[in-house]
């Protein structure tokens, strides 16, 4: 190659410099005597729209969390003093704003790698009041409860996604289908004791090497407990002590004689008919 010709340049992508420029005013913008509403405002929407940007969907969650809980000062901030004395209904506004930040932080949420630290942001935006308004919150609700998600109910949920968070993942998957096999998985974790390999690829509609392999990397990251035997071709999880499962057995005990004691209620109720009399 000649001396004189020109070398390639490889540009990193936007999102990749902008976050680079968006972490280094961190630390000007992070400090607690930093007062500009406007620019903190400003700051935490660029680091949320970044890491969604980047699939970092449980930083982005946490960040549009944040988003749906400025306040009236801030959007004055925003705005200017005048614009905002010329509406009449900011209050609207804000609060439409900020339901549609509690909305993109569901979405992330879902879309987040399925383990503990997934659950515990899930339990704070179910028991926001504001959640129950959002479009995906059934469904936020049945992951926040561990439940199997079926596909008519991620085909519901897929209208709501953008361009990149549908985009093909390097094992060969959306990142809405890893999303949704990894949270099925979790939910298996804590529904069986131990499965098959081709039992469990059969659960997530997967070859049995396939699953295998998620479940490994999964065991690997410490975001489901257990073990796997190779030779017997099984799974097994660990999703509480001993201790625990007690307790757990127990509740199951109780919610059982409760349900019981309901229908027994009900049928002396509504058809005493069918009640023997009590021997003498």
């Amino acid at each position: 190659m000649s001396r004189d010709a020109p070398h390639p340049v490889r540009l990193a992508p936007p999102q990749v410099a902008a976050e680079t420029f968006v972490g280094r005013s961190h630390a000007l913008v992070g400090k607690s005597d930093f007062t500009n509403l406007e620019v903190k405002y400003q700051h935490q929407a660029c680091r949320a729209r970044i890491y969604d940007a980047k699939r970092k969907f449980l930083d982005a969650a946490r960040h549009y969390y944040d988003l749906s809980q400025v306040g009236k000062a801030a959007v004055i901030a925003c705005m200017g003093e005048e614009a905002a004395a010329q509406m009449a209904n900011i209050d609207q506004v804000i609060e439409s704003q900020n339901l549609e930040a509690l909305s993109k932080a569901g979405v992330c949420a879902i879309l987040a790698p399925a383990g503990p630290e997934r659950s515990r942001l899930l339990a704070m935006l179910c028991k926001d009041e504001r959640s129950n308004k959002l479009p995906m919150f059934p469904m936020l609700k049945k992951i926040y409860l561990e439940r199997v998600i079926r596909v008519p109910e991620i085909e519901q949920f897929q209208k709501l996604l953008k361009p990149h968070q549908m985009a093909m993942t390097s094992d060969g998957l959306t990142v809405l289908q890893k999303a949704m096999i990894e949270h099925n998985l979790f939910a298996a974790a804590h529904m069986y004791n131990n499965i098959t390999f081709e039992e469990l690829g059969f659960f997530l509609h997967l070859s049995a090497d396939r699953a295998e392999s998620i479940a490994r990397g999964m065991l690997l990251e410490n975001r489901i407990s257990g073990s796997i035997d190779q030779i017997e071709g099984m799974i097994y999880f660990s999703s509480a002590d001993s201790s625990q499962r007690v307790k757990q057995w127990d509740s199951y005990i109780a919610g059982a004689c409760m349900a019981v004691n309901d229908i027994t209620q009900y049928i002396a109720t509504n058809h005493p008919q069918y009640l023997m009399p009590a021997e003498s």
